[in-house]
């Protein structure tokens, strides 16, 4: 990936002020906007608008090229390392749940099998790329004239990914989403492979509804399943 392709080339279009102005406006005025009633269509629909926008201008500036859309492939150790967070963390927020709200435990799954079937079929495609798309490999490419390639432009992601998540009108969302950002802006910050986070990205969110706590993510694939 390049530093914005050839913003530079426009003048002002490639400086860190409008950067900055230009990350306000979509990671949170967008966010701020819709949670507050402006933004009047489906959530996901916004997603989808926002992936198509984002993938353009990733494809214009030439950050990504073509193969790299459904870039797989990473370091047998970071699929290792990603199975074994994963082993961790499940069990971990099996004992959260089921501390909190034990009659929350699994119910998606106990008590609505196809639509349990059906968010774990379609919520990669609908929510998890585009988010990947958005959130990793759009802000990556114009935001690190900002924040550079190490730990700020991890915590900038994380923050905005997070931030995002005020359009479901829950702290739990924001909450959930933060260790999650961190992860996968990590993983794609290592591998820069779009697709191996989507993949990781994948598991965390049908573990989240799995587990119980899909509710709180209603206005999103849920609510499409439903």
């Amino acid at each position: 990936m390049d530093d914005g392709g050839n913003g530079g080339s426009v003048p002002g279009r490639g400086s860190r002020g409008w950067r900055a102005v230009e990350l306000t406006l979509l990671f949170v005025g967008v966010p701020i906007l819709y949670a507050a009633g402006w933004i009047r269509i489906p959530l996901l629909l916004l997603l989808a608008v926002a992936a198509v926008g984002c993938g353009w201008k990733l494809a214009a500036d030439g950050c990504l090229k073509r193969g790299d859309w459904l870039r797989w492939r990473a370091p047998r150790r970071e699929w290792v390392h990603m199975l074994l967070r994963f082993a961790v963390a499940t069990p971990m927020l099996i004992a959260v749940v089921w501390c909190l709200q034990p009659q929350a435990l699994f119910s998606l799954p106990r008590e609505r099998p196809k639509i349990w079937l059906l968010v774990m079929l379609i919520y990669p495609l609908v929510s998890v790329y585009p988010q990947e798309i958005v959130f990793r490999a759009f802000f990556f490419c114009r935001y690190r004239l900002l924040f550079g390639e190490g730990a700020g432009l991890i915590i900038a992601s994380t923050v905005a990914f997070a931030f995002a998540h005020i359009t479901f009108h829950n702290w739990v969302a924001v909450a959930l989403t933060l260790p999650g950002g961190v992860l996968f802006a990590r993983s794609y910050q290592r591998t820069n492979a779009l697709l191996f986070v989507a993949c990781e990205h994948a598991l965390y969110g049908g573990l989240v509804f799995t587990v119980g706590l899909g509710r709180y993510l209603l206005e999103g694939t849920l609510r499409l399943a439903q």
